[in-house]
């Protein structure tokens, strides 16, 4: 790990990715707050909330397709510098409502490609054998600063206003697009004149292969896993905890992921990933199954930690195998495609659980859905059998 962070161009990607999560997650305390102060609507800050997230899903399947047909240097600093503008012009005082919702869906839309070029740019900067650890500890660097961006969102905009939150978050794209004008070398795009600017032929090519299959479905695990941060509100109201207890269990899969993520990096190297893979789909469902017959908080926290660490595991080894597994020209669109079925089974994943929670209550629908889990990740457990362990992991 440490080579990794003289890697000039590994840290300046990394830098911009932990500037934007701070920055993202600054904005969505910012504009949920704005929202709720102008329309007194818990609906319409949930609903703001969810723009924030929802666009990214058709941004990924539309626009990855460029992440492969254009120098993904370039679309980094032009989406980048996009946002920055998209942002900052939130933060103007008295914008109104439905400009604002309309700005949010147009940034997060744009999140979508800039996913995908950045983690096909990581691949093209990285080694194979560098790669995975790379992924794990930018997914590490990304969880950290999920935690400083929500706990500093916090504070910012009730200690100042939720326009300097967006103000601040708007500087943090700018900066960003500076950093990788400044410290990522460029590289020509990689599509040739017979590419397609669709995602279908490169989805018939995931498709078609059994090991790019089952990656592909194992990024549908969030339908299930999302369930601990969905619930955390209800399930602490449901065992009679002060509501400190929600950020509590919120917080316990970033704080677990980072720790295992640090760990899986300096241990595991890349060569072990296509064993680890089966049980890393398997796993993250087990500890969820004992929050039903618990009401201890720390052991809540400790099953919600312990299944989001294990999950973000299985994120880095999915997405550094996948990316081996796609072929050069097709890498930003398959990534792309991995992208947004992520975001889709965690929204839908979100709204399942409150919907089960409705029925059942909080903390038998988290180990109903941890249960669903297991069984869910059965399938591409046997898909990656069938690719069979001692082949090369890149299929080309």
């Amino acid at each position: 790990m440490a080579s990794l962070l003289h890697h000039r161009e590994f840290r300046a990607i990394a830098a911009t990715e932990v500037l934007s999560v701070i920055g993202d997650q600054l904005s969505r305390v910012a504009l949920a707050l704005l929202v709720f102060e102008r329309t007194g609507s818990a609906g319409l800050s949930g609903l703001t909330y969810a723009l924030t997230y929802l666009p990214t899903v058709a941004g990924a399947l539309l626009l990855s397709p460029l992440a492969d047909r254009r120098p993904r240097r370039e679309m980094l600093v032009a989406i980048d510098a996009a946002r920055a503008v998209i942002v900052l012009t939130m933060a103007i005082p008295g914008a109104p409502l439905a400009a604002l919702c309309c700005l949010v869906a147009a940034s997060s839309f744009l999140g979508g490609p800039y996913t995908a070029a950045r983690l096909a740019l990581l691949r093209d900067v990285l080694p194979q054998e560098q790669y995975g650890a790379g992924m794990a500890l930018r997914q590490s660097l990304s969880q950290g600063g999920q935690l400083v961006g929500f706990c500093a969102g916090g504070f910012l905009a009730t200690a100042f206003t939720p326009a300097a939150c967006l103000t601040i978050d708007g500087l943090t794209f700018a900066a960003a697009a500076l950093v990788v004008r400044r410290f990522i070398q460029p590289r020509p795009g990689l599509a040739t004149t017979t590419s397609s600017g669709s995602v279908l032929p490169t989805f018939a090519v995931i498709w078609r292969s059994p090991a790019r299959r089952a990656i592909l479905l194992s990024t549908f695990m969030g339908l299930f896993l999302t369930a601990p941060k969905a619930l955390a509100a209800p399930l602490a109201f449901e065992l009679h905890l002060s509501s400190r207890w929600v950020g509590f269990f919120m917080a316990a899969e970033g704080l677990f992921s980072v720790v295992a993520l640090a760990f899986f990096a300096r241990r595991v190297p890349a060569d072990r990933y296509a064993r680890i893979f089966p049980l890393a789909c398997l796993a993250p469902g087990l500890p969820l199954l004992a929050v039903f017959a618990t009401h201890d908080p720390y052991l809540i926290m400790l099953a919600f930690g312990t299944s989001g660490a294990v999950w973000a595991v299985l994120t880095v080894v999915a997405a550094a195998s996948f990316a081996d597994l796609l072929p050069d020209d097709q890498r930003g669109r398959g990534m792309g495609i991995a992208g947004s079925a992520n975001a889709t089974a965690q929204g839908i994943g979100a709204f399942l659980a409150g919907l089960l929670a409705d029925q059942f209550g909080a903390g038998l629908t988290v180990t109903l859905l941890g249960t669903g889990g297991i069984l869910f990740a059965l399938v591409p457990t046997f898909l990656w059998s069938r690719r069979g362990l001692t082949l090369p992991l890149v299929e080309k």
